[in-house]
């Protein structure tokens, strides 16, 4: 059974392999040709979300809807489900899964949820998010982005920005990035918001060169890819941490001029709204390429389980 629970998983040519079939499946809608979209008619997936979500939970959706499936979703879990009554994750899972899904997509609070859920599904898990740990498939969608706006994923300086130890979707994509040859990597953040020493482990254990500063206006310079995130305030307590790291025109004009600006949104001020009209701001572009990637991955999941 193909569950998606970590970034790791994925092997380059895996990776390759989904980006050439979300291309196809985007040309699809271009030469609106839907009608051969209807891939995965009868099938049924359920989106199960314990934390709120525009972005992912609708992309999941959409994918789905556009592949034929039929998809019943729960938002906001944690408080309108039985777990409010005490009900563990496990229990759920084993429950929803008498109720015939094809697969199930899973965000969670809890870092290590998908895994737990993984353990004891008769279906595949897809992991949307969970906790502090990883989320794969935003990983997925943005090394497509990277791919399609700078025709390659080698050879790259990409800087990390932002809320570094909370922020599940850096985590995810520095595992990614070392799939692939010759990148180079800036984590840049306050000390109080630095990448995990796991992170960290695993790059150099795989050869991957890689740096942490707070210096952002070297950084920028030096940069291909700037993928720049918010601070996690749910997660902890922010009062005390100011937030300094912002990009707006100034620190645009340090960058080159085909570098690329990414975020795995939503926004709040870390970005200004200036910026949105710079065509190196690859931010809304990336949300779209999600929807793609989200159906080429619904459907690898699916080709060997029934």
């Amino acid at each position: 059974m193909r569950h998606v629970l970590e970034a790791q998983q994925f092997s380059r040519g895996l990776i390759e392999q989904l980006c050439r079939r979300s291309d196809e499946l985007e040309k699809l809608f271009t030469d609106k040709d839907r009608d051969k979209l209807n891939l995965l008619k009868g099938r049924m997936m359920f989106t199960v979300f314990y934390e709120p979500s525009t972005r992912t939970r609708i992309s999941f959706n959409a994918a789905a809807e556009h592949l034929g499936m039929r998809v019943v979703s729960t938002e906001n879990a944690k408080e309108f489900s039985s777990a409010a009554k005490g009900e563990t994750l496990e229990d759920t899972i084993q429950t929803l899964c008498q109720y015939r899904p094809d697969v199930i997509v899973l965000r969670h609070f809890e870092t290590g949820a998908a895994a737990k859920a993984a353990a004891v599904s008769s279906v595949p898990i897809l992991n949307a998010g969970d906790g502090t740990g990883q989320h794969p498939t935003q990983a997925l969608l943005d090394i497509y982005t990277i791919k399609k706006e700078l025709g390659k994923v080698d050879d790259l300086e990409v800087v990390i920005g932002g809320d570094l130890t909370h922020g599940r979707t850096a985590r995810s994509l520095a595992y990614l990035l070392s799939k692939f040859k010759n990148n180079s990597l800036t984590f840049l953040s306050p000390k109080e918001l630095k990448i995990g020493s796991d992170i960290k482990d695993y790059l150099s254990k795989h050869g991957v060169k890689f740096k942490e500063t707070s210096d952002m206006e070297t950084a920028l310079k030096n940069a291909d890819v700037v993928y720049w995130t918010r601070i996690q305030k749910e997660r902890f307590d922010s009062s005390k941490l100011k937030q300094t790291f912002v990009i707006g025109k100034r620190e645009m004009a340090l960058m080159k001029d085909k570098a690329i600006v990414m975020h795995p949104l939503p926004r709040v001020d870390e970005i200004s709204k200036e910026v949105d009209l710079d065509p190196r701001a690859a931010y809304f572009r990336q949300a779209g390429n999600g929807m793609f990637m989200r159906m080429a991955l619904i459907e690898w999941v699916l080709q060997d389980n029934g």
